[in-house]
């Protein structure tokens, strides 16, 4: 009998990693070859320096202007509204102060060992060549979102991260082809980045097929379960099973809610361009936060990568959205060629509070849910895939459990 785990982005190759680890017979199941969906097409950061939820303080002020403004960083389609209604008024119920403070202890327990976790792997695959260690940047462009940012900082200093902040007159001297007149900007030196998504994610894949890993391209529809024990999955044909991982981002929400668990869970969906000649390099992640998009400069060119849209799983892509990054960037580089670029979008899974679920099932045995990591797939994936080994072999967690249960209060 195998361990089964549906979805083979790069929490679900980690997750098969860490049970490979443990002596499992290991199945990965998807509906996409490994690591090409939303894990492809991120801006690769490794974000271990996270530790803002999305849901901050006074987060309902901006709301409504984001959303009217045609080029906003957030958008919604309308006719989506009615489904989002619970997910935002959970949103903001998590924008209180208390709440803020509970998700921003749970991020970055996660967050913070997002290398310690991931670098091991990546050292087994020979992905190592993959990672660039040049910290982080979130850029502040005027003086009021400076101010603000600065405030923020305090989260930083309660969960012990380091940071540095960066007057507007010494970013040129980090960051050459960023555009003079910018407020100033917080560093984050542990933060790291990976200069192909794809790549690290099929190397680790690969890892896992050379130690006996079986994967399978099919659409999960279904599961077998034999009281409290879920005995196979439907995958086009049936796939018996030891114990089931559910690790499909976005597409989780479907599949737990079969498994007896439902789960408030959404998709931020986001676009990227890639510009494949930028004739200019930046030497680390470049975060925009009034504009909600990164630059990171990847082996073959320049990603911006970001925007906010609900319009879930169904929509077609608005690629109109990806221009807009264009726009934005070369503004921000004024040294930038933005031609001959290739769009993309894919599916961020959300959650209210930000917090991933890390979780064994509260009705059957064998089944182990890992989703919901937001814009922190990447960083969280190698933590996540060692929080779901321990729990399936009855070891105590690295992380406590208690805050990423699937049955857990999200207001």
């Amino acid at each position: 009998m195998q361990s089964v785990v549906v979805g083979a982005g790069i929490v679900g190759i980690c997750t098969a990693l860490c049970l490979q680890e443990r002596g499992r017979q290991v199945l990965l199941v998807d509906r996409l070859p490994p690591g090409e969906g939303t894990s492809s097409g991120n801006a690769g950061i490794i974000s271990v320096g996270s530790v803002l939820p999305e849901a901050m303080p006074g987060v309902w002020k901006e709301i409504p202007l984001m959303l009217l403004q045609r080029q906003a960083p957030v958008s919604l389609k309308l006719r989506y509204l009615p489904q989002m209604l619970n997910w935002f008024y959970r949103f903001l119920a998590n924008s209180s102060a208390a709440k803020a403070e509970q998700s921003s202890i749970a991020i970055n327990a996660l967050s913070r060992l997002g290398l310690d976790y991931l670098q091991p792997l990546l050292e087994r695959a020979g992905a190592e060549p993959l990672i660039r260690q040049n910290g982080a940047l979130y850029i502040y462009e005027t003086p009021s979102q400076f101010s603000r940012a600065k405030l923020n900082c305090s989260y930083y200093e309660r969960r012990g991260v380091d940071y540095q902040v960066i007057r507007g007159t010494d970013l040129r001297s980090l960051e050459p082809s960023l555009r003079l007149g910018i407020a100033g900007a917080i560093m984050v030196p542990g933060g790291a980045h990976t200069v192909s998504p794809l790549a690290m994610s099929r190397s680790l894949f690969s890892l896992f097929q050379s130690q006996g890993g079986e994967f399978v391209q099919a659409e999960v529809t279904g599961f077998e379960q034999q009281g409290n024990f879920v005995a196979s999955v439907c995958a086009g044909r049936r796939i018996s099973c030891a114990e089931v991982f559910i690790t499909a981002g976005a597409y989780s929400k479907a599949l737990a809610k079969q498994l007896g668990s439902s789960i408030l869970l959404d998709t931020e969906r986001g676009y990227h361009m890639h510009l494949p000649d930028p004739e200019i390099v930046v030497k680390r992640p470049l975060l925009f936060a009034g504009r909600a998009f990164a630059a990171t400069s990847m082996r073959d060119g320049l990603r911006l990568a970001g925007t906010v849209e609900f319009a879930g799983l169904k929509a077609p892509a608005n690629y109109a959205r990806a221009q807009i990054l264009v726009k934005q960037a070369a503004y921000l580089f004024p040294g930038l060629n933005t031609q001959h670029g290739k769009p993309w979008m894919g599916f961020r899974p959300s959650t209210p509070d930000t917090v991933p679920v890390i979780s064994s099932s509260p009705k059957y045995s064998n089944v182990f849910f890992g989703f919901g990591h937001g814009h922190l797939g990447l960083t969280q994936a190698g933590i996540t895939g060692a929080m779901l080994g321990a729990l399936a072999s009855g070891e105590t967690s690295p992380v406590d459990i208690d805050a990423f249960r699937i049955d857990r209060s999200m207001a």
